[in-house]
């Protein structure tokens, strides 16, 4: 019920401020010249997307998207995060080592990670550990890590 009376006092506020901002001469302005863009916008039944590359198009306006950064020697250097394969219920998962920076997870990791109820790896990897009553991630690794086939 609070979450609701705060959400209440917030929408008064807002509409406090849009009044206020109405009898402010330039935002008059600015509000009727938008309401003008979206009636020509609705009366030619544009979608938004649309709509904005004709208007850019119209302003000579480079819209395109930036090219994508090339490859380089730097960006190869960067080492990988360390990863070590583990057996999570049926399934192996590759495990990064927590790092203070922490990077983008593997769809698999987070689709395993989903599955054990966590939205946070660091979460996630506390409870494996609590669950296998190890406290380092090393420990980890050595209890429950696949170990690679030797040919």
């Amino acid at each position: 019920m609070s979450q609701l009376l705060a959400l209440i006092a917030q929408q008064q506020q807002i509409e406090a401020q849009i009044a206020k901002l109405k009898t402010d001469e330039k935002e008059a302005k600015v509000f009727e010249a938008v309401k003008e863009i979206k009636a020509v916008q609705q009366k030619y039944s544009y979608n938004d997307k649309d709509f904005v590359d004709v208007l850019l198009t119209f302003y000579n306006v480079n819209a395109a998207k930036p090219a994508k950064r090339a490859y380089t020697k730097s960006a190869a250097a960067k080492p990988k995060a360390d990863t070590y394969p583990v057996k999570i219920g049926s399934e192996t998962v590759a495990l990064r080592k927590p790092t203070a920076k922490p990077g983008r997870l593997t769809t698999q990791l987070k689709t395993a990670m989903t599955k054990a109820g966590f939205e946070k790896y660091d979460l996630f990897l506390n409870d494996l550990m609590t669950k296998n009553k190890v406290k380092t991630f090393d420990e980890l690794i050595e209890k429950i890590g696949v170990k690679a086939e030797q040919k």
